[in-house]
Formats: structure tokens, sequence, C-alpha cells
């Protein structure tokens, strides 16, 4: 082999080495899914290799968040990678919708305190952060609730005063778009649209007074879910506040709580805040929390739906 032929190898070798998604470089997060609720799990590295410093993680399936070409997955989290070997950070990212976000620090501080300082349109929230014991200790914190007031270009940024923590990821995972969810004195529960927790990318909660819906329902990807309480547990109708413009029905949609599932089929309306109340189907429900969701299963035409709320009303 030549020695221009060798360089190139060792050049693609080494390419191909530093790209490889499995890399621990390209290691974002990891976490537990405890049910309805994310588990942030600290994590170190041996050998190449992740090491959780949970106890639990050793009995259960722990799930890793990567770095893509692309930085907002499929589910709707955004993924940040530092920007720079500075501790301060600036990120432009083009939001493919508005809505609301948790943003989340994963860092690693040796010793010492820090404070972490967001700036994102008016949120500017300082928070505490504790030394992680090793700079090779990674904790994952939760900065507070971010809101995207339009899609496109919106600037976030990072600082910190005090010691200089080491940054592997910012994360923003969609968050509730309005307030906790309690059950009615009449036991009836109301999931409306302001409510809603976003799961995609382009579906979102359109706040303006003659809409006020979750809309722009283009991705049969997309899905909108629900956390709430019942207090008083029983049967219940699911009553569906639906709206679709004029010759795009048709679109096949799934309505899943625990472990039941009612699929139904989308109503022209006329227009798509066109708002028509439809039982679909009933559901159980036992004392406890829940989470509902809505998951389209095919597309018909440009948009599956509007849903402004769905009511759960108890049968008796």
């Amino acid at each position: 082999m030549s020695f221009n032929k060798l360089k190139t190898f060792i050049l693609l070798l080494l390419v191909t080495c530093t790209t490889n998604a499995n890399s621990t470089d390209h290691i974002a997060n990891i976490f537990l899914a405890e049910g309805n609720k994310v588990k942030h799990i600290d994590f170190t590295f041996s050998k190449n290799k992740i090491v959780p410093i949970h106890e639990a993680a050793k009995h259960n399936n722990i799930q890793q968040d990567k770095f893509e070409d692309k930085p907002q997955l499929p589910d709707g989290r955004i993924l940040l990678k530092p920007t720079n070997k500075k501790v301060d950070q600036l990120w432009e990212y083009n939001a493919s919708r508005p809505g609301k976000y948790w943003m989340e620090l994963v860092y690693s501080l040796a010793d010492g305190n820090s404070t972490a300082i967001p700036n994102v349109n008016s949120y500017r929230v300082s928070k505490k952060l504790n030394a992680t014991g090793s700079k090779n200790h990674f904790h994952n914190i939760n900065l507070g609730k971010i809101y995207f007031t339009n899609s496109g270009k919106q600037k976030i940024e990072l600082k910190f005063k005090g010691q200089k923590p080491k940054v592997r990821a910012v994360i923003l995972r969609p968050a509730p778009e309005g307030e906790k969810i309690e059950q009615n004195i009449d036991r009836s529960i109301l999931l409306h649209s302001r409510d809603t927790t976003i799961h995609g990318t382009k579906v979102q909660y359109e706040n303006k007074p003659h809409k006020n819906t979750v809309g722009f329902w283009v991705n049969t990807s997309d899905q909108v879910y629900w956390d709430f309480t019942v207090a008083s547990g029983g049967e219940f109708y699911i009553e569906i506040n639906q709206g679709c413009g004029r010759n795009q029905g048709g679109s096949q949609v799934s309505l899943s709580v625990n472990d039941q599932k009612i699929e139904f089929t989308v109503e022209d309306t006329g227009h798509f805040q066109n708002f028509i109340p439809r039982k679909v189907g009933k559901v159980r429900l036992n004392k406890g929390e829940h989470r509902f969701w809505i998951k389209p299963i095919k597309k018909a035409h440009g948009a599956i739906m509007d849903v402004r709320n769905i009511k759960l009303i108890p049968t008796k």
C-alpha cells in the first residue's frame, strides 16, 4: 500500500470512529420511564461505556438520548449540543412550532457551587447547581418552563455564575401548555386543548380566541396527551369536540388511556373551528393518575382535525 493510500485509509478510519453514532460523545442524557413520569439517572463513563449511578437502573431498562443530525426528535424533544468549549452557551434554533418546553441541563461540576442563568424570551429565572463530585459525573436539572411564542428563529442563551460546570447537553422537553387537570365536583373531567402536552413537531395549541384548539395536525406521527387525576372512578363517556374543514374528513384516529383504546373516523364539520361534540365511546377509570392520548392512525387529506376539548362524562 502506498503512503498516500495508507494516509487516506487512516483518515477514513479516524472519521468513522469520531462520527460513530454510538460513541459516548453523542450521548446527551439517560433516563428511566416509570409510568407517566421520567426519572433522570446520574451517569458517568468507564472504558468508553456509560455507567448509570442509580440503583434502579440495575433492574430496569434505561433509555438514552443521542445527538442526531437534527436537534429535534420525532416526539418533540430538542437536544442541544454545547456550542463551544467556553462554559457560556448560545443557540439559535429554528422552532418547528410555538409552545412550552421544560428546559433541562445535563452538567457535571467537580466541586463548589454554580448558578445557571437561562435567557429565553422573557424567562430569566436563575437556578442553583450543586457539585456532582467529579467532572465525569453528570446530573440532570430542570431550569424551568420556557415558551416559544411563535415558530421560527429562537435565541436560547445559558450563562453561569460561580464555578464553571461542564455542559453535556440542554434538553427542551415538551411541557403542559396550561394547568394541572383535576376532576370536577360532578365527577366529569375536562381535557381542554389549552392544558395538553404535545408529542410531536408540528401539531400545536393555537391560543387565538377564535381558535383555542389543538390544530396544525398535518403529521400522523404527531400525538397529544393529557395527564390528570381521578378522585372518584367509574365508567365515563368520551365526548370529543372536533372540527374539520370541508372535504377534509375521513381520517382515522385512536383515543387511548391505560390499556383501553377507542377508534373513530373524523367527521367533516365544514370548518376546522366549527366544533361539534361527538360521543365516540366509553372508558373505565380507577382512582389515581392517568394519561389520555390522541394518536392519529391514517390521514385522509391535508390535515387530520382540530380538537378544542374532550369531556369524560360519568355514565351514572
